[in-house]
């Protein structure tokens, strides 16, 4: 047997379990392969025959399994359908891998490549699916590589379900075992990102401004500029969400930093960080600088046809017509907005736009209607556990009890 030929020459050698899985595998990996309790793919096969300087074949015997080389060469499609942007068809031939064979890194790639399709279709309870089925032979690789890619995937995929809990614990997955492993920095420093944004919709911003300022410890001389201006863009979000004194300048600091490092990629994530920008300037009163640039990330936004970001614009449209109580024009914006969330939707912006909606309503001494609203807006933030959110929603709710209308300087401090 396998299991018992690889124990036996590794005491032979002198080496423990440890020293004989490396960076590649684990120790209890190593020990459920010599038990017999798990069956190494051929490149782990190769990597340990390689450290224990015997050939393969004697580990194989005479028995060579055809179905591996068949469910290799399907999955080389599966891969060249990905490369392609051909979701559809690599997802039929990732599945057809399942079929066709039993090593588990070949297994463990087809269940990337399907997880990786159905989030780039935007199809996240499917790649959820998917990964969920996957769990049992991705964790028996050992391959630390494709586990902490499974997790980010899965990450992702909880992520855009709004399922916020989940995506945090994906990440702190990916984020432990990418830990002290130079070859998966990047790994790493990606999952120290999503933890942050992830926190920050959990409304914890202390916790990811932390992981935000880890990862641009971390990213600071790595020479990418596209990675270092999605994580100065995260902590701009993340000082632009606290309620420090100081903070919003550094906020405007960092997404400076951001909009200049994606400028340098020629990235295209480039219009994030100038939507943030504007944000942040009509916070500070810079509402001339501010408006050019909201324009300017509509049209990007019309462009590639990202509905649920031109939503986001006409939200903040929505706040300049409510300070200059043009509450006609902001109803008009924001149910506007809400048509857009109809065509790809946005847990967290659409109650964000029935609470202005709802104050919209309450300066136009219909009360009914604007406790209506907030009423739907706390509801559903509470639904996806955005909890910060929810918190200021419940908070207005409560204010709209004690007055009968509510005008913008009751509730102005609460919806920057």
């Amino acid at each position: 047997m396998l299991g018992p030929k690889i124990r036996e020459i590794r005491e032979q050698l002198g080496l423990s379990q440890k020293q004989l899985a490396g960076e590649d595998m684990t120790r209890s990996y190593i020990s459920l392969i010599e038990k017999g309790r798990a069956v190494p793919s051929q490149r782990m096969l190769k990597i340990i025959a390689k450290r224990l300087n015997t050939p393969m074949e004697y580990f194989l015997g005479e028995s060579t399994a055809t179905d591996t080389d068949i469910g290799e060469a399907v999955l080389d499609k599966a891969k060249l359908y990905y490369k392609e942007r051909n979701d559809r068809a690599c997802i039929r031939m990732a599945h057809n891998v399942l079929t066709l064979t039993k090593d588990v890194l070949d297994q463990t790639e087809a269940y990337l490549l399907i997880m990786r399709s159905y989030n780039r279709l935007g199809e996240y309870r499917q790649a959820l699916d998917n990964g969920e089925a996957a769990a049992f032979i991705v964790t028996r690789t050992g391959d630390r590589e494709r586990i902490v890619q499974y997790y980010l995937e899965m990450g992702r995929a909880a992520f855009h379900s709004e399922l916020f809990h989940a995506a945090r614990k994906f990440y702190e997955q990916a984020y432990t075992y990418s830990s002290r492993l130079k070859y998966l920095q990047d790994e790493h420093i990606r999952a120290l990102i999503y933890l942050g944004t992830t926190h920050l919709r959990l409304g914890n911003v202390d916790q990811g401004l932390e992981f935000y300022l880890k990862a641009e410890k971390e990213a600071r001389m790595a020479g990418q500029p596209e990675l270092y201006g999605e994580i100065t863009l995260g902590l701009g979000k993340a000082y632009y969400m606290s309620e420090q004194d100081g903070h919003m300048q550094l906020s405007y600091d960092w997404t400076k930093k951001s909009v200049d490092s994606y400028k340098l990629a020629r990235s295209e994530s480039y219009v994030l960080a100038l939507h943030n920008l504007a944000v942040i300037q009509l916070h500070m009163g810079q509402k001339k600088e501010a408006l050019p640039l909201l324009g300017e990330c509509a049209g990007i936004y019309d462009e590639r046809n990202l509905p649920h970001k031109k939503a986001s614009i006409l939200e903040e449209i929505s706040k300049i017509y409510l300070e200059e109580r043009e509450l006609q024009q902001a109803e008009t914006v924001i149910k506007e907005a809400l048509q857009l969330l109809e065509l790809r939707d946005e847990g967290v912006l659409r109650a964000k736009l029935y609470r202005l909606l709802g104050l919209v309503f309450h300066e136009k001494d219909n009360s009914d209607e604007g406790y209506y609203f907030l009423r739907m807006s706390h509801d559903l933030l509470k639904r996806i556990h955005a909890e910060r959110e929810a918190d200021i929603s419940h908070q207005i709710l409560q204010l709209s009890k004690q007055k009968q209308k509510m005008e913008y300087d009751d509730y102005k401090s609460y919806i920057r």
